[in-house]
């Protein structure tokens, strides 16, 4: 447990220069991360759920599979692209943590309306307010990580917080298949109102509960220290000013004169977003539907599927950084983005020819490795390239970007599919081919960033300084 005494004032890193708050202690920062840990695993449980039990779902709204790529995805994306930023905006000027408790107490009561939808619209709806509750948490945990943690301990924290959610995914996903499976089992324990309900709302309603316990959990995390803002009208040099803190500068001046490191950025992590996207939201469906594969076998395929490419991808990329870092430099983050998109392509064509689940999984496992491999260097490079007074918000842009394109891709899926009804494989076909083509076009939308990455980092720099000098 820890409190706003828990800081202690810390030198500056690389990437660090514009920060005005103190950092937690050690034990108080590891908490926090600790902590956004869990957030990044809980809000993720509702989707393995939903993958598990596409087909009741579907039977009983009477959905056809484009409305289910739509509910999957572009009901979130629409609202995340309204609210992403704006919510990113009060973090950069308000308390971080009521803010993100806010989102995830909205995430909690969007699942319980989900759980209780009655048609397509209702469903729609209700997901749609699932985005704004996901809004909050990674923008604000890429703000909160450079406060809390300096130097080489950034990186780790970064590393700890991606490696262990992507471990923890596939324990989630395996999970959901057992959840499934103990609703059906225990439902007569229930209250009568609930027993009859159908499996996939109790799922949803499980998923929910925990909330009660999280959110509250957020406000243990520390809070940072800052100085209130300038009153308006007070200018440096001016007597008292040095009390103050200067208001949050406007992120769009920089990302203007960036603006063609930070397209290539957003649009090119935005393609694996979609081809992600594709295979965890049909790859369960295929297996299930084409393959015969019970929710129970599809968890713990695509769980183990998940586990076993966060370890490899892991393991790459610890490897490429040791070995290619000294000669590539600064440029390799980009350059591993990039080939993570070349190599994905090659697992996704070998899904084509998947007759049973098990090839199906081991080629999803090989298509997560290499994203999971070239994927660990995101979070570090979006922190280098964007100043610290408007992380939280440029942030909040690549996520918006990333949630939009992840969530065209199913909808794109199951339009595809609905078109092709007469093939046994139409849905294998459409997943394939989207995720594909996506891949492609990362790889290619990367090629700017490889060349002006160093450029944009040394411009974040100066723009920091600016405001410290400020």
């Amino acid at each position: 447990m820890t409190t706003s005494q828990d800081v202690t004032p810390a030198p500056s890193g690389h990437g660090d220069t514009g920060s005005v708050e103190a950092t937690p202690s050690p034990l108080a920062s590891w908490w926090a991360l600790t902590v956004l840990l869990i957030l990044a695993l809980y809000t993720i449980a509702d989707r393995p759920v939903i993958n598990l039990q596409v087909e009741p779902l579907r039977k009983e709204l009477g959905l056809s599979d484009f409305q289910i790529g739509l509910v999957q995805g572009v009901s979130v994306a629409l609202i995340t692209a309204f609210v992403a930023y704006p919510i990113a905006w009060l973090a950069d000027r308000f308390d971080r943590r009521r803010v993100l408790a806010a989102s995830i107490a909205v995430w909690c009561v969007a699942l319980v309306l989900s759980g209780l939808a009655r048609s397509f619209e209702e469903l729609f709806i209700a997901s749609a307010l699932v985005g704004a509750g996901e809004a909050a948490l990674i923008p604000i945990a890429l703000a909160m990580i450079p406060e809390l943690f300096r130097g080489d301990r950034r990186h780790l924290a970064n590393s700890v917080l991606l490696v262990g959610g992507r471990l923890g995914l596939g324990a989630v996903i395996a999970m959901s298949g057992w959840l499934i499976f103990a609703v059906d089992t225990w439902r007569h324990l229930l209250p009568a109102p609930l027993d009859t309900m159908s499996t996939w709302r109790l799922a949803l309603f499980a998923v929910a509960l925990p909330g009660v316990v999280l959110v509250p959990l957020i406000l243990t995390m520390p809070r940072q220290r800052r100085l209130p803002l300038a009153p308006r009208g007070l200018r440096p040099g001016d007597p008292g000013a040095s009390d103050f803190r200067p208001p949050a500068p406007p992120a769009w001046p920089f990302l203007r004169e960036e603006k063609a490191a930070f397209a290539s950025f957003y649009i090119g992590i935005g393609m694996q977003s979609m081809a992600i996207g594709c295979v965890l939201s049909f790859a369960p469906v295929v297996a299930m539907r084409l393959m015969g594969s019970t929710p129970v076998q599809t968890g713990n395929g695509m769980g183990a599927a998940t586990l076993t490419a966060t370890i490899l991808g892991f393991v790459i990329a610890m490897l490429a950084n040791r070995v290619l870092g000294p000669r590539v430099g600064p440029r390799l983050a980009p350059l591993a983005l990039m080939a993570a998109a070349g190599c994905a392509a090659v697992p996704v064509v070998a899904m084509m020819s998947s007759g049973e689940p098990l090839h199906l999984f081991i080629a999803t496992g090989a298509f997560l490795t290499m994203v999971m491999a070239g994927s660990l260097l995101y979070p570090t490079a979006l922190q280098e390239m964007t100043p610290a007074p408007m992380r939280a918000r440029l942030a909040a842009l690549s996520l918006t970007a990333n949630i939009v394109c992840s969530a065209l891709g199913p909808a794109i899926v199951g339009a595809l599919s609905d078109q092709m009804k007469g093939r046994p494989d139409g849905l294998l076909v459409a997943m394939t081919a989207v995720s594909l083509v996506a891949l492609v076009l990362s790889f290619v939308l990367l090629l700017p960033l490889a060349f002006r990455y160093p450029a944009t980092v040394a411009a974040a720099r100066r723009a920091e300084a600016a405001v410290q000098g400020a």
